[in-house]
């Protein structure tokens, strides 16, 4: 079986009646998903919890769901359109290290939607860096770029 392969079947399916339009998890490749884990290896304080991490499959894609854990409280996971968000939320919804899974819907129907997990994302920069688990020095370097004008 090959890593991207759908591995884990949508959870309660008996008892949730939209997990048949779930997208399906997968292993995630570490190859095939090379950009997301440097980039969440690059910022998480606790890297090891890519280990949890499982892939999601929206057109073809595999979209990486880090888990909630130790310093990290929530994530998420964009997506491009309703449909997708909602198979998405279907798939991680119920599945340990993805606590209170919900939608983050656009005013635009084809933009930007999120499946947020954990509680909900302080406004604060520096907050909301800690809620998602990010090393200090990765918070600090995000602040400093949003200061610094881009040219």
């Amino acid at each position: 079986m090959s890593d991207d392969q759908e591995v884990w079947p949508a959870l309660g399916k008996s008892r949730f009646p939209l997990a048949h339009i779930a997208a399906p998890l997968c292993r995630p490749s570490p190859e095939k998903c090379a950009e997301d884990y440097a980039w969440f290896r690059e910022r998480l304080a606790d890297p090891g919890l890519l280990d949890g991490a499982v892939g999601v499959k929206v057109d073809g894609a595999v979209l990486l769901a880090v888990p909630a854990g130790g310093s990290r409280s929530g994530g998420y996971v964009s997506v491009g359109n309703v449909d997708d968000a909602v198979r998405v939320w279907a798939a991680l919804r119920g599945r340990p290290g993805f606590p209170r899974v919900r939608l983050g819907l656009s005013l635009h129907r084809n933009t930007c939607h999120t499946v947020n997990w954990g509680p909900l994302q302080p406004r604060d920069d520096a907050e909301r860096g800690r809620h998602f688990g990010y090393a200090q020095s990765a918070i600090d370097t995000f602040l400093f770029l949003r200061r610094v004008p881009q040219r």
